[in-house]
């Protein structure tokens, strides 16, 4: 006895009817004229789930040209930045500003890190602050480029790398002088 024919018995041994062509061709040739080409990672740039969102914590000094370089990846479409932080009102305008965007302004980074949309951070906040907010950054996963010195203290230094492994998150220290 022969079951009724049905689309999925169609798909499989490789037929299809008409009415299946028609609408995966015509969803072929609409959905880029949808979706924007940033989101598909037309021309060489990246797709929508291969760009990072990143956020900045201090923007201050070397924080300024952080921004300023990752505004470059901004441009070329590796990036989203999403959110700047900064204790100092004018700085944190200022980079606001520079942004431009939805990117959202944060006196505390500590709000920065509950984001779930924010895949790495950019810390470049003063030398004693960076083991702390690194070490929280992986505990709530987030990748961390970190400015130097990444610790002050030896044991600082230990706990960001055991906590880079515990988490599993990828932790570069800013070391232009050299890597440059």
């Amino acid at each position: 006895m022969n079951a009724p024919y049905s689309k999925s018995r169609a798909v499989r041994r490789g037929q299809w009817t008409r009415r299946q062509f028609l609408v995966s061709a015509s969803a072929a040739i609409t959905l880029p004229t949808l979706v924007p080409r940033r989101v598909l990672g037309a021309n060489g740039t990246p797709g929508a789930n291969e760009r990072l969102t990143v956020a900045h914590i201090g923007v201050g000094g070397m924080g300024t040209v952080d921004l300023a370089n990752m505004l470059l990846f901004r441009d070329q479409g590796a990036v989203n930045i999403a959110a700047v932080c900064d204790v100092d009102e004018e700085r944190l305008a200022a980079a606001v500003k520079r942004v431009g965007g939805a990117v959202r302004p944060y006196r505390d980074y500590r709000s920065i890190l509950e984001r779930k949309d924010i895949d790495a951070v950019v810390i470049a906040t003063p030398d004693h602050w960076h083991a702390v907010q690194c070490a929280q950054a992986c505990e709530t996963g987030k990748h961390v480029y970190v400015e130097k010195p990444s610790s002050v203290t030896i044991a600082e230094g230990r706990a960001m790398v055991e906590t880079a492994r515990k988490y599993r998150r990828v932790v570069q220290v800013g070391s232009q002088a050299r890597s440059a």
